[in-house]
């Protein structure tokens, strides 16, 4: 972009002393060259004033000559714009131009860069609008030479630009009854203006309110004959029934902004604005109003609107977040208002079905001061942490319904209507958070996470939640069958903002998503609410492993507001929580007679002390510090698809509660816990909780006062003293570390001095981390505040991608972190440790010459045995017998226990194993006592896969990596390339792909299929070459999911081949 703004300043610069703004590039709509055109904001020193210039330009812009000018617009005190609702998955911003001698339609990339320009463009307005209350008049002679230009370039003093050129003529029986000339569609007619005056229908839209479904929907008008005949600028959304959505906005850093509703100025007396076209509207009780009627629509008008605002309090201050909210809605049909960037997005939409005509019953959020009150944005110049400790200063709690709901729909269709669930109560919630488990149930979706249910679903919520009003999707997510969806009340967009989601896996190798979890968080007003939708490890027995999946998705899952920043955790950073899911926990130690007698007289009480959630939670193994509801609804798994009856069967599954909502909060208050019998279309029965929480609304007023003695209290602070502060200690020593069994020590920092500090780990000097590889900090930045302590959390983990150079001595546990404090000085702080050294790591080429335990060799043996030969010619110096094994006997010895014990069991590679039984066949093989290994097979199983892909180098070796993806459709070719391969991984490939063979043999016992196998050892067999890893995750999803299929491929070719060299 700079190349162009350059580039516009040297044509800018052939006509005079005149300095190009900013640039941005984008269309002119309509247009049907369908080229590309230059945006400029151009000023006139001389003159102090600025001008839009429209240059048309090449593909590829690199010299002036690449620009000609088409268009000139004088930024005055009348000029106007409006943005459009943003077209989200295209990523355009439409914008409608208005000034007294122009009118423009222009498309432009929806990203901050676009928004700052038409920032730039109002603070240019708001100057002339200054100037003429002082009565002096702007200048804007300095355009004439180029209006001149442009008519000798046209021939004709037409405007190349006005909208009857652009208009597309409409077949001839169609004529203005004005002028009985070809009627002309004109593309951003106001659906608010009041046609009927004109004697004209409404306009094709693809957006009308269902009221108007059997309307004309053809709307002619004149053509005209300058801009002025153009429909006044308005408020309204030309692309939806409701108020104009600005979209965003930026501060002078850059920061989004989100405005709040607009009103238009008082008609100019004598040429000069009564009042600054930026004015706030004061009242926001009508605006926010929501209605569904088909007659509100001609009643509820609002005056046109500019945007911007008033160059006060409110100019300075930004948010913290990419997530634009808009201003509310009225009336609204299908729109995009929001962001889609990595922080979410809103997406509005408004039952369609609905035909009442009455407004929404006014309900809680309109009392108490709430329906006048309007966003307000954090300052720029303030830490958060500050306004936090002071918030019980300028906030207030008000109540929210929300409504919670979990489901698993078992790969079932959206056959039924949701309604029984989602629509039964008489209050609609503000918030809706729906959570789905076992969506689809495909291989596709579960191998590539690829799924055609997800818009299916959605459809059917949004159909069916509450009749009464208008809601946005806050956001919604999905990993395989889980999927979490976020509504919100649309009167209530332009207080949610941070919105994030995350996924963690935690099936085989904690990375399939067959089970795992979703969530989303957001700030609600001053709240911060994390929603998570869950699927645990199935199976009567498996309850260790349910309580594992809920402590990996605890730990695992990160909500990062800023790349720099400390990423939030679902338990820390969030005051408001609520998980749902199918928890999996089941009914233990009673048999299925008995569990149904207990039902059937509703003796809830004594099943619940058999349920193994209550017996885990009350022990605090799980969900520590959350709260259930008492349970009164008859379990809700396991149903004949269909019908009431419990599972008829070979199983006869014993009835369970395995579908949950808990929660944890100080301000939340249950109000209904209930499952729904009526939903009859899955093997469970849905369940819903509705909840009254409190959030602290802002008072702006307050807030006003509290930002104001800060930025007074940190004016005084600057010159009073240094920062100072105190460590706990200075060196962390780690004793005996093992792969994959972290360490954590603690640092305790407190703040000895008299000013607010900023602490936070840097950069060595030439480093590119703060850390090694091996090494995790929490936080890498605090704020502190005098008397304030933070604990650090120091954590030493060795993974696959530093264990081979810990074993082999190229790397050791040594490390110095630097820690700064801004404005004050670096304390130096020493980890040191000792590494005992594991066969998961190393290298197949060195694991076939070691004939005894790792844990019996030196660093300096190991890489000796990595360099390959040179294992043999010690051997041979030592006048000694070499032998090299043909697979790692490691590998042998995982391999040989499953053949042996686990060809027929179900789901093997499938199923997640538990990480204290994979910790135990570590040491079985790093000691060499494989008679050791555990009972459970999915753990020998998960541990052969993990083994696999820590190898220093993959089964295939990085330089073949790309060979083998490209012939992979091709057996002969494959062949060809194994065979170049070293012959200690060929023999590694060879024997995993006969014992995968082996296991499809017994497909009909062990459920497996060769699909699967090849698509779970492609991804181990076929890892990306380090360099080429980053570059790959960048070309997006669809991508990744092409070369897994390549992957898979290539390992099929070989199981359903014998391969013999």
């Amino acid at each position: 972009m700079d190349v162009l703004i350059n580039t516009v300043q040297s044509k800018v610069a052939e006509g005079g002393d005149l300095q190009c703004k900013d640039c941005v590039v984008g269309t002119v709509v309509p247009d049907l060259s369908n080229g590309k055109y230059a945006f400029a904001l151009v000023h006139c020193p001389a003159a102090g004033t600025q001008a839009l210039f429209v240059y048309r330009c090449q593909p590829l812009v690199k010299t002036p000559r690449d620009l000609s000018l088409a268009k000139v617009i004088a930024v005055t005190s009348e000029f106007q714009y409006v943005i459009g609702t943003p077209t989200v998955d295209q990523g355009i911003l439409q914008v409608k131009i208005n000034s007294p001698d122009s009118a423009l339609v222009v498309e432009v990339p929806f990203e901050p860069r676009s928004s700052s320009f038409f920032m730039n463009i109002k603070k240019c307005a708001n100057v002339c609008v200054e100037r003429m209350k002082q009565n002096v008049a702007p200048q804007f002679q300095w355009l004439d030479k180029y209006r001149a230009q442009l008519v000798a370039a046209l021939g004709s003093p037409q405007d190349p630009f006005e909208p009857a050129t652009f208009y597309a003529t409409i077949p001839a029986s169609n004529t203005s009854p004005s002028t009985n000339q070809p009627a002309l569609v004109e593309p951003f007619l106001d659906p608010f203006a009041d046609l009927a005056s004109r004697g004209q229908p409404r306009r094709t839209s693809e957006y009308v309110n269902a009221a108007d479904r059997n309307a004309d929907l053809t709307t002619v008008i004149p053509a005209p004959h300058s801009a002025n005949t153009l429909p006044a600028m308005s408020s309204r959304n030309s692309y939806v029934n409701c108020p104009e959505d600005p979209g965003f906005l930026v501060d002078l850093e850059g920061n989004i902004l989100t405005p709040p509703t607009m009103v238009h100025p008082e008609p100019p007396k004598d040429g000069i604005p009564s009042a600054s076209p930026w004015k706030q509207s004061n009242n926001l009780s009508e605006s926010n109003r929501i209605s569904t009627s088909s007659s509100s629509s001609s009643e509820s008008k609002t005056q046109s609107s500019l945007l911007g605002f008033e160059d006060d309090f409110n100019d300075f201050i930004k948010v913290s977040t990419l997530q634009p909210a808009g201003t509310l809605y009225e009336n609204a049909s299908t729109a995009s208002i929001t962001n889609s960037g990595s922080t979410g997005s809103l997406e509005l939409f408004t039952d369609q079905s609905s035909k009442s005509s009455t407004l929404v019953p006014a309900d809680d959020t309109d009392l108490g001061g709430y329906a006048t009150i309007k966003p307000v944005f954090k300052p720029a110049g303030i830490r958060p942490e500050i306004l936090k400790r002071r918030e019980a200063e300028y906030t207030f709690p008000h109540e929210f319904r929300v409504f919670v709901g979990t489901w698993n729909v078992n790969g079932q269709t959206a056959s039924e209507s949701l309604a029984p669930w989602l629509n039964v109560d008489d209050r609609p919630a503000d918030l809706y958070a729906i959570g789905f488990q076992e969506l689809d149930l495909s291989k596709e979706a579960f191998l590539f996470n690829d799924s055609a249910r997800e818009e299916e679903w959605n459809k059917a919520i949004e159909k069916t939640l509450h009749r009464v009003g208008s809601y946005i999707k806050v956001k919604l997510v999905r990993l395989v069958g889980m999927m979490l969806l976020v509504f919100a009340k649309e009167r209530h967009a332009p207080f949610i903002r941070d919105v994030i989601a995350d996924t963690v896996g935690t099936g085989i190798m904690g990375k399939m998503g067959n089970k795992g979890g979703v969530a989303v968080r957001f700030e609600f007003h001053n709240t911060s609410f994390c929603f998570v939708n869950s699927h645990l490890a199935a199976h009567m027995e498996e309850y260790e492993r349910r309580n594992q999946d809920y402590n990996d998705i605890c730990s695992r899952m990160k909500f990062e507001l800023t790349p720099e920043g400390q990423p939030l955790s679902i338990t820390r950073g969030h005051e408001v929580v609520i998980w749902m899911g199918d928890l999996n926990y089941r009914i233990s130690d009673l048999s299925v007679d008995v569990v149904k007698v207990h039902i059937d007289s509703k003796d809830f009480k004594t099943l619940m002390e058999h349920d193994q959630l209550f017996r885990q939670h009350r022990i605090e193994k799980v969900f520590k510090g959350f709260k259930e509801g008492e349970i009164t609804f008859r379990p809700t798994y396991k149903y004949d698809p269909g019908t009431d009856n419990w599972d008829t069967s070979e199983k006869q599954r014993v009835p369970a509660w395995c579908d949950r909502i808990l929660f944890k909060g100080k301000t939340i208050k249950q109000l209904v816990y209930r499952s729904h019998d009526k939903c009859k279309l899955s093997d469970h029965k849905p369940v819903s909780s509705l909840f009254d929480i409190e959030v602290k609304v802002v008072d702006e007023k307050k807030f006003k006062q509290v930002v104001e003695e800060e930025i007074r209290k940190l004016d005084r602070q600057e010159n009073e003293a240094l920062p100072q502060v105190a460590l706990s200690r200075n060196d962390l020593k780690f004793k005996d570390v093992r792969y994959m069994e972290p360490q954590m020590l603690t640092l305790d920092v407190a703040n000895v001095g008299q000013v607010n500090t900023v602490a936070k780990f840097v950069n060595k000097l030439d480093d590119k981390h703060f850390c090694k590889g091996w090494l995790k900090v929490e936080p890498v930045e605090v704020f502190l505040m005098p008397g304030d302590t933070v604990e650090f959390s120091i954590v030493v983990q060795v993974d696959k991608s530093s264990a081979a150079a810990l074993n082999s001595g190229e790397d050791n546990l040594e490390d110095i972190l630097v820690f700064h404090l801004d404005n004050g000085k670096d304390y130096y702080i020493t980890v040191s440790g000792n590494y005992i050294p594991s066969s998961f790591g190393s290298s197949i080429e060195a694991l076939v010459q070691m004939h005894g335990p790792i844990g019996e060799m030196t660093p300096k043996e190991v890489r000796r045995l990595e360099m390959g030969t040179a294992g043999q010619e010690a051997a041979k110096g030592a006048d000694m017998t070499f032998q090299r094994f043909d697979i790692p006997k490691e590998i042998w010895m995982m391999v040989d226990h499953l053949f042996r014990n686990a060809t027929k069991t179900e789901n093997l590679f499938s199923e997640e194993g538990l990480h204290k039984d994979i910790l135990a066949i570590r040491d079985s093989l790093d000691i060499g006592y494989p008679e050791e290994m555990p009972d459970n097979l999915h753990s020998v199983a998960e541990a052969l896969l993990m083994f696999l892909e820590s190898l220093r180098e993959p089964v295939i070796p990085y330089r073949y990596y790309n060979k083998c993806l490209e012939c992979a459709n091709n057996f002969v070719l494959c062949k060809q390339v194994l065979s170049q391969i070293p012959k200690s991984h060929r023999n590694v490939f060879k024997y995993l792909a006969a014992f995968i063979r082996e296991l499809l043999m017994n497909s009909d016992e062990n459920k497996l299929d060769t699909k699967t196998l090849a698509t779970v050892f492609g991804e181990i067999f076929l890892r990306a070459p380090p360099n080429e890893r980053d570059a790959n995750q960048a070309r997006g999803r669809a991508n990744m999911q092409q070369v897994s299929r390549k992957r898979a491929t290539f390992v099929y070719q070989f199981i359903i081949n014998e391969y013999d060299e």
